[in-house]
């Protein structure tokens, strides 16, 4: 039985020191704030104005946690022509939101149908992916396109923003206003 045990123990703590060395995707990311320059070859260059807005995770109650989990980038894109405007989420290590419009795609007889954006960027390397989609409308095929896209750090935000707007009360059951 004690060799059991011990045989057991040791494969516990092999899993946890496995799991801890390989850590979250999402630790390497980070909040952005400011103006950004989106380049995607074929289109002309666009501006992200790009702002955080993030709530302290309570953690054991006893001090806040500030993790880019907590956060929402807000992507202000212009001009809406050439890129949609969103809110990025935390997805699987990269920074990531989509875009439903109903009247996105322009057939050839000239009417609309649906297309769906999604953007994926890591705030480490500026790099991201563009996949945009449709179903089999208006005679054309269903599509599925990926395009890479740059960021580059252009400018500040013109006014300062708090990344944090919450105060949370010290120790205890934490309410935050």
């Amino acid at each position: 039985m004690r060799k059991y045990f011990s045989g057991l123990v040791g494969a516990v703590l092999l899993c946890a020191a496995l799991v801890g060395f390989a850590g979250p995707a999402w630790a390497d990311q980070q909040t952005m704030v400011g103006v950004y320059t989106f380049h995607q070859d074929g289109l002309p260059d666009a501006e992200w104005s790009i702002y955080p807005n993030c709530v302290p995770v309570v953690g054991d109650l006893r001090a806040e946690i500030r993790d880019p989990v907590a956060c929402i980038l807000h992507v202000s894109a212009f001009p809406a022509t050439v890129v949609p405007s969103g809110d990025a989420k935390l997805t699987d290590g990269l920074w990531a939101y989509t875009i439903n419009t109903m009247d996105g795609l322009k057939c050839p007889d000239g009417s609309t149908a649906a297309l769906k954006e999604y953007f994926q960027f890591d705030s480490q390397t500026l790099t991201g992916t563009r996949t945009i989609s449709h179903s089999q409308v208006c005679g054309l095929p269903a599509t599925l396109d990926k395009k890479p896209f740059t960021l580059t750090f252009a400018r500040p935000l013109p006014l300062p923003v708090t990344e944090y707007p919450l105060i949370c009360e010290p120790g205890g059951l934490r309410r935050c206003f």
